[in-house]
């Protein structure tokens, strides 16, 4: 095991979580901008193997903790001055809805074990995936006084957040098109999943964080007051441009497109009488964004095939659709009514349709030592990041057995992120029908391929899988050690489980719904998609109704959320807790109303300060 390097990383994130809580101690709305820019880049589930609670969960508790202990009181007055009784209504009973759907996704409550905060087959999963709406409303909470009290410095620190996230965010996605296909490489099939974890099953978490967080940063460019805040927000424009241009994905497109037009429209409707320079600036990077789009569509790169194959993938998409509404128990009142609960859908597809198709992971123990079971199937690949040094030799000791069956399974070493591998070594394992420990070694060759330039570095991965249907495979230990003796592989044994583990797999459909409104039904049955309904539809109608309210950004918050429904009618966004964050947030903010601090009517003013 490498007990040092993890010991050093805890101990820089203990002294980086004290040095937060100090500087959020002194300058109280520091906390906005630093959740916000944090919530696509502080991702460390590929390297430490935990995603059931992680690293930004525990920012978020941090965050709220030294927040409202700061100000001395729990701000609920002032979302119930801020919001109307309708609203105060909707996001109560979702908030009921969401936490009911827990319990039965939970449910029967099994008693803790190896997997029950691993695998997304574990009746836990409900609290992972649950989590979202809960952060949501501990961020409304917290900006419920600054927007009542300070709310331009509330929006400054609102649309700041969102260009730092971006900016991180679309760095990350340029470093791993440096590191894996070439910047100007648009041959490649190559897409880009940036620091989203989630993305290790599919998804479309990253275009659907772009889509959302871009109108912010426009808003940005066209709203601040000095001239360098505009040019780094316009900067920063095209860098997020750029990354969702590299997803390579339809409904990105679209979504830009439509949130874009969105905002152009919301400022003209704004402003009929007064048509400002700055919103001729939002119609341009609409139409340059779509000629752009329209170009890659019709040229020969991977989007003209992604175009090409839109009638195959819609069909495909309405028999998983069809599929999905298939499991549930259609014919309880209670399923109709209230869903089959949070985070079910695996283990449902699992049990009803899949069983003999789908490979699974899960840690047994025996005689005090855990190791890990590896069911054969459709391929999901348990894989490790590891630090190799192309220049030396490597000798990979493996200890596994199959008690059933003679079964095979795969050890791959490859220039690998999160969904494609590139550049890899193959060693087949036999096992033969025994129960006894076997052990298998091999030798492993310095890796060539092309150069890399110092700030690329492409991360390596040892990973298993095990193809063969009906199969069960035992993996006891894994070690990989260099010539000199350095172990490369952390929790080699699996005495700590999971830990620095992760997964990935090829097909993507038993992971996702893949779209938004269906998965609500699915979890929340009726009452929890017409309440979503109501909550939109009365949104809409505060948007419209106050367009023209000055400081309101609605056509910037309506942006915002037809960009991220849009991605979300072809996929399942919540299946990511941080994206069910970010909706919920945003469906919040639209809620805020005038606000009466010391009796005079104030405007809830959310336009960037101007000094």
């Amino acid at each position: 095991m490498i007990a040092e390097p993890a010991n050093l990383i805890a101990c820089l994130l203990a002294v980086s979580a004290v040095g937060y809580a100090i500087a959020l101690w002194r300058w109280n709305e520091l906390w906005l901008p630093v959740l916000l820019a944090a919530l696509p880049v502080l991702d460390l589930a590929p390297w430490t193997g935990q995603f059931f609670v992680d690293e930004y969960d525990a920012v978020i508790l941090l965050t709220a903790s030294v927040v409202l202990v700061r100000r001395k009181n729990f701000p609920v007055r002032a979302v119930l001055s801020n919001w109307s009784t309708t609203s105060i209504i909707l996001f109560a009973a979702i908030g009921v809805s969401a936490l009911l759907s827990v319990c039965i996704g939970a449910a029967p409550f099994p008693a803790i074990d190896l997997n029950s905060f691993n695998s997304y087959l574990s009746p836990y999963n409900a609290f992972r995936t649950g989590k979202g709406v809960i952060w949501a409303g501990l961020m409304l909470l917290m900006i419920s006084s600054e927007i009542a009290q300070k709310p331009a410095i509330a929006m400054r620190n609102l649309t700041l957040g969102f260009c730092l996230g971006t900016l991180g965010a679309g760095l990350a996605v340029i470093w791993e098109r440096v590191s894996f296909t070439g910047l100007l490489n648009f041959e490649s099939g190559y897409r880009v999943v940036g620091l989203f974890s989630g993305m290790h099953t599919g998804g479309a978490y990253v275009e659907g964080y772009f889509v959302t967080a871009l109108p912010f940063v426009v808003w940005a460019g066209i709203k601040s007051p000095q001239r360098p805040l505009r040019l780094s927000a316009w900067l920063v424009f095209l860098i997020g441009c750029y990354a969702l241009l590299v997803t390579y994905a339809r409904g990105g497109y679209l979504a830009f497109i439509l949130s874009s037009l969105v905002l152009f429209f919301g400022l003209l409707w704004r402003n009929v009488g007064l048509f400002k320079r700055s919103y001729m600036i939002v119609a341009l990077l609409v139409t340059v964004f779509t000629t752009w789009g329209l170009l890659f569509a019709y040229s020969g790169t991977p989007m003209h095939k992604r175009f090409n194959q839109v009638q195959q993938d819609s069909v495909l998409r309405y028999a998983h659709w069809h599929q999905i509404l298939a499991l549930m128990d259609v014919d309880g009142w209670r399923v109709k009514l209230f869903g089959e609960g949070q985070g079910t859908l695996t283990r449902l597809y699992q049990q009803r349709v899949g069983r003999d198709q789908l490979s699974e992971f899960r840690f047994i123990r025996e005689n005090e030592k855990n190791y890990l079971q590896l069911s054969g199937g459709d391929p999901l690949y348990y894989e490790q990041i590891v630090n190799i040094d192309p220049h030396e030799k490597y000798h990979l000791t493996v200890m596994a057995r199959s008690k059933i069956v003679e079964s095979e399974i795969y050890f791959t070493l490859c220039r690998k992120w999160m969904l494609y591998e590139d550049q890899c070594q193959w060693f087949r394992i036999t096992l033969p029908a025994a129960r006894e420990w076997r052990t298998f070694q091999f030798m492993l060759d310095p890796l060539q391929g092309r150069a890399q330039h110092w700030f690329s570095h492409p991360t390596m991965k040892l990973s298993v899988a095990n193809y063969q249907v009906g199969s069960v495979a035992d993996i006891g230990s894994v070690s990989l050690r260099s010539e000199s003796g350095k172990e490369l592989i952390s929790n080699g044994d699996f005495d700590q489980v999971s830990r620095y583990w992760f997964f990935t797999t090829d097909n993507h459909l038993p992971w996702h719904y893949k779209n938004l409104f269906l998965q609500i039904y699915f979890e929340q049955g009726w009452i929890g998609l017409v309440l979503t309904l109501a909550l939109l539809l009365y949104s809409a109608y505060l948007l419209v109704q106050r367009r023209s309210e000055p400081g309101y950004p609605a056509p910037l918050l309506a942006a915002a959320i037809v960009g991220f429904l849009t991605v979300g009618m072809i996929d399942s966004l919540f299946d990511f807790p941080r994206m069910g964050l970010l909706f919920y947030f945003l469906m919040g903010l639209i809620q805020f109303r005038k606000y009466t601090p010391t009796g005079s009517d104030l405007i809830v003013t959310v336009e960037m300060p101007r000094r």
